[in-house]
Order: structure tokens, then C-alpha cells, then sequence
């Protein structure tokens, strides 16, 4: 399999489009979005290069903080823990696998919608309580999905979401970074107690697990990586629900021959399930969120998810 490919299709109307599969042991989100970029600013007359950063390809000396071994080993990378926690819980006497092709949905939230979310779970104490609209729709989605799939009240449910750790590490990593500088930050509840408890506590735990993400759990995360598998396979797992968030990356706006596109979207994603939260071309406060659904729940999810709000 190639680390990069790419296919040009140009149609009768005289409009095209760009498909472009990336290996993600090359590139992460970030990375894929400024390689459109410096490729789009190409086929550009003139050649534009502001905010075009040169690559920086550089792995081993920017991810590793040699001075951190102490601080590392008493860091504890949660994603792993609460995936393998899991695993675990997935045993034989638990035969709830449902291998069934998924059906990728895309659904749209309107800026009024995503505002009349906030109104339904809080009214006129919004203004009291600060959350982005990232915060808010994953603390829906992950209660929305778990209740449609049926989870069990006493079985393990897990959140977790992709965290850029360009930021967050000592020094900042360079503009440019062409690499995987994501890992996933965690939370784990029952299915029962995540059913009564609030939007608010909810999202509040979202805030913490993301702010618990600094380059000590980067170290521990990639340490983790590192060591060998505790599992050969990874079974199904409906308990967990994943999101990457894809606003800060808008695709849809490099700008090949000089002119934004209609629309982006990852078309077959390596994790079906995975829950992608994407800018809306037409409103940037907006949000377009893709999952794959088992087929016996997408009614439900569309109406717990959309028609409610």
C-alpha cells in the first residue's frame, strides 16, 4: 500500500474532484490539511505561499523529552487503560459483536441548532456556562450513541477524541510538524450512569480529560505504544465511542486553481465508527458530523441525535 495517493477527476461539467488516501503513520489531520495546502498553493498563478509552512520531518528528538523518564512512569496514559479496560470487558460469555456493515451518515447542525442545544439543557443560564460547540456535541453524541446501541446500564462506556499535541509539548513542536502529533484523551463512565448524569458534568469531565494532556502523557502515551500487544486482535467495541475533530483542519477551503471546494469529506474512513465533526462550507459556525451506524439504529440515532434538538 503506497504512504500517499492521489486521483484527479475531472467531469463533463468542467468541475473536478480530488481524492487523496494518506497513511497515518505519515501524516496526521493537521499534516494532511498543509500538504493540500503547499500542493494546492502549486497550481496557484501566481504561486500564493502565505501561512505555506515548510515541512519538518523530523520524529524521534521532537516527541521524545529525554529528561521525563521520572515524570513518565508516574503518568498514566488513560486512553490506553480505558480501551484495554474494554477489551476486557468483552468476553467470551459477552457475545454482543455485531459485525454488520456499517452505513456512513453525514448529519448537519446548523448554527441555530447547535444554539438551541444549549437553550434545551440550560436556558437562560447559558451565559453561565462556558463550553464550545466541540465540548457540547461530543457530550451528545457519546450519550446518544451509547442509548440507541442498547449498552447494558452496568457495562463500561468510554469516550475519547483526538487531541493535537503541537501546543502542548516542551518545547512547542515547529509550524510544519509533518507527522502523527495526536493522541487520544479518555473518559470512561457505566452506560447507566452516563444515561442520568448531566450535559454539564459531562462536559466539564470532557474539559479535564483534555486538559490532562500535556507531553509527560505523551511520553507515557507513545511508551505504551511502544510496548508489546496485550491483545492480537482488537475485538468489536460499541462501548467506545470515538470522535476526531476535523474544524481546526477546514478542507474544503484549500484552494486548488484559486477556488474553494463545494465540499470535503473523508469518504472511507480505516475505523468506520469513528465520528468526525467537520466545518460546514456554507457556515462556519456550523458543524457537519460523519459516523458509520449500524443499519437496526440509524432512525433512532437520527431522531435522538437531530429531530430532539
Amino acid at each position: 500500500m503506497p504512504l500517499v495517493a492521489a486521483q484527479v477527476t475531472k467531469f463533463d461539467c468542467g468541475g473536478y474532484s480530488i481524492g487523496i488516501g494518506i497513511s497515518h503513520s505519515v501524516f496526521d489531520g493537521i499534516s494532511a490539511f498543509d500538504f493540500l495546502r503547499a500542493w494546492a498553493s502549486q497550481c496557484q498563478a501566481p504561486i500564493s505561499t502565505s501561512q505555506i509552512y515548510k515541512p519538518v520531518h523530523e520524529r524521534g528528538t521532537l516527541l521524545v523529552d529525554k529528561d521525563s523518564s521520572t515524570a513518565t512512569n508516574s503518568v498514566n496514559p488513560t486512553a490506553i487503560d480505558h480501551l484495554y479496560q474494554l477489551i476486557r470487558q468483552a468476553a467470551p460469555d459477552h457475545p454482543n459483536q455485531e459485525t454488520n456493515t456499517l452505513v456512513l451518515r453525514t448529519f448537519h447542525l446548523s448554527s441555530a441548532m447547535i444554539e438551541n442545544l444549549r437553550k434545551k439543557f440550560w436556558g437562560e443560564k447559558r451565559d453561565k456556562f462556558s463550553c464550545s460547540s466541540f465540548e457540547l456535541l461530543a457530550a451528545h453524541l457519546w450519550k446518544v450513541r451509547t442509548k440507541v446501541l442498547g449498552v447494558e446500564r452496568e457495562r463500561k462506556v468510554c469516550l475519547q477524541f483526538a487531541v493535537d499535541t503541537r501546543k502542548r509539548m516542551v518545547p512547542p513542536l515547529p509550524k510544519g510538524f509533518s507527522g502523527n502529533a495526536f493522541v487520544l484523551a479518555s473518559l470512561v463512565s457505566t452506560a447507566g450512569e452516563l444515561e442520568e448524569r448531566s450535559y454539564e458534568y459531562i462536559i466539564d469531565q470532557i474539559k479535564e480529560a483534555k486538559n490532562s494532556i500535556n507531553h509527560h502523557y505523551v511520553d507515557a502515551y507513545i511508551k505504551a505504544l511502544r510496548g508489546p500487544p496485550q491483545v492480537a486482535t482488537l475485538p468489536p467495541l460499541p462501548e467506545l465511542t470515538l470522535i476526531s475533530d476535523w474544524t481546526r483542519a477546514p478542507f474544503h477551503r484549500v484552494d486548488f486553481l484559486g477556488e474553494a471546494a463545494a465540499y470535503a469529506s473523508p469518504l472511507l474512513p480505516p475505523i468506520p465508527q469513528v465520528a468526525y465533526f467537520m466545518q460546514n462550507p456554507d457556515d462556519c459556525r456550523a458543524m457537519d458530523v460523519r459516523i458509520g451506524l449500524l443499519p437496526r439504529v440509524q432512525a433512532a440515532f437520527s431522531h435522538q441525535f437531530i429531530n430532539i434538538i
